[in-house]
């Protein structure tokens, strides 16, 4: 066989094995959680002191610098997210589950209504390569998809989040992440 027919082969099974059907609805564990209403000071007072955030912390962060109203379930946060296309709906969701950096990655990809390099154009968002972009821009901090987000740092990049949608810029990232300014 001539290689250029086994090039087309690979690619063709390659496409065919990765593309799956969604229903479009994200695996939701804990979505009849209750979620307590709580002012924006209390609720960031209370996230920086937090080891780790969970999913349900981090979402409640992300409705919040968006300004949607409050959500009396997990499951309700879940959907409006993904209605607004912040979140994935190939995700599954765990109320109490640490809250990784690529999700965070992902959502404030969203969020901030950024365009990324040729890889994002070319493929769609990602947790691996939205994170790169963020890495990239400042917005987020090193470390790789799985790693889980602390408390001040979800916080921080909350911060960075409304910045960045009220002036379409971050003052200072490039040089607070180590890049270049």
């Amino acid at each position: 066989m001539n290689r250029t027919f086994i090039f087309f082969l690979s690619v063709t099974v390659l496409v065919m094995t990765s593309c799956q059907a969604t229903d479009n609805r994200p695996q939701v564990r804990g979505g009849d959680v209750k979620s307590v209403p709580v002012d924006s000071a209390t609720y960031l007072d209370s996230i920086s002191s937090m080891p780790t955030v969970s999913e349900a912390e981090a979402l409640k962060g992300i409705l919040l610098v968006l300004d949607e109203p409050h959500k009396a379930t997990f499951a309700e946060t879940v959907t409006v997210l993904q209605k607004r296309k912040i979140i994935s709906p190939n995700w599954d969701f765990q109320a109490d589950r640490p809250i990784t950096k690529g999700k965070v990655a992902y959502m404030t990809y969203q969020a901030c209504g950024l365009k990324g390099g040729l890889t994002l154009i070319l493929t769609g968002p990602s947790q691996r390569y939205c994170l790169k972009e963020l890495q990239y821009r400042g917005l987020l901090s090193q470390g790789i998809t799985y790693n889980t987000v602390t408390g001040m740092e979800y916080l921080a990049i909350l911060g960075r989040i409304d910045e960045f949608r009220q002036t379409g810029d971050v003052v200072g990232s490039s040089a607070r992440e180590g890049g270049q300014e």
